[in-house]
């Protein structure tokens, strides 16, 4: 996620994912409504972007050597102790994703036969896929959501509070007959072993009221395309990781909770205030001198 510089937020969605053949589609539903004709508009592919080996390094915070094959979308990807191996696949938006409007949000529907070719054998080992997408063009009020407080009236003249509001599978906040679709015959619901939520945003937004297990500035050059060439400069990434206690487990649910605090262009408002301030003063000290002229009278 990438949010308070330079415009709307962008939303990006990653997920890398085990023995993709075992099923047909993969269902990823979004809290709000993106119109099927206008799918390009709102979703684009990212996975084009890791043809920069050092973005591979960069993302997944590891070492790795990246192979691009001529005539394909997929990018090979092997860590540097050869240990683990993945392919990252670049989305065609227009024609590997379906979407369906379901309640007030959308269902994203990625088919798998568009991305493998063939089924693995009992002897075989089929490779991990990496999918990765950005929403862009939205306001991302599901997430992100602007705070003005009461009491401090004064305050918000200066400052624009924030509320990030990160769930993961959170079935208070979901739609009873989304759960249902959940156990509908043929949908199984995708086991995930192990979470992450970047954040990355300016130096002087002030984000406080999370718990995120690093906090470091990005290298410049190596994320400057990825963020569409937008102003990289002083770029922090706030990293919040969930994973189960013991090996092997999965995550069932997950929640992150952080306010951030952007400053707004004061001087208009400070030029007006010591204005007033002025204006006011002035009426004040013209009545006080009547006052004491008509007591000495």
């Amino acid at each position: 996620s990438q949010c308070g510089w330079d415009g709307a937020p962008l939303l990006d969605i990653g997920f890398k994912v085990d023995s993709l053949d075992m099923a047909e589609e993969l269902y990823f539903f979004l809290p709000f409504s993106i119109p099927p004709g206008e799918k390009t508009k709102y979703i684009e592919d990212l996975g084009c972007k890791f043809q920069q080996t050092e973005l591979v390094d960069a993302i997944f915070n590891e070492s790795y050597a990246t192979t691009i094959a001529a005539n394909t979308k997929s990018i090979d990807v092997k860590s540097i102790d050869g240990k683990e191996s993945f392919k990252i696949y670049q989305l065609d938006i227009a024609h590997d994703i379906e979407l369906e409007p379901f309640s007030d949000g959308t269902i994203l529907k990625i088919k798998t036969s568009n991305i493998i070719s063939g089924r693995r054998t009992d002897s075989e080992t089929f490779p991990t896929y990496y999918l990765r997408f950005r929403i862009k063009n939205h306001p991302l009020s599901f997430l992100i959501h602007q705070y003005s407080s009461p009491v401090s009236a004064l305050q918000s003249i200066f400052h624009t509070t924030y509320m990030v509001d990160f769930r993961y599978h959170n079935i208070r906040s979901l739609d009873k007959t989304l759960i249902e679709k959940f156990s509908e015959e043929g949908n199984h619901r995708v086991n995930v072993s192990e979470l992450h939520f970047l954040l990355m945003t300016k130096a002087y937004v002030d984000v406080t009221d999370a718990t995120f297990k690093s906090i470091r500035t990005i290298e410049r050059n190596v994320w400057k395309n990825y963020v569409d060439n937008r102003d990289t400069t002083d770029l922090v990434a706030y990293h919040y990781a969930h994973k189960p206690k013991e090996r092997g487990e999965n995550i069932p649910s997950s929640e992150l909770f952080a306010k951030f605090r952007v400053e707004k262009s004061v001087v208009k408002c400070y030029v007006f205030l010591t204005i007033l301030i002025g204006a006011v003063g002035s009426i004040v000290g013209s009545i006080v001198y009547e006052v004491l002229k008509c007591l000495i009278s």
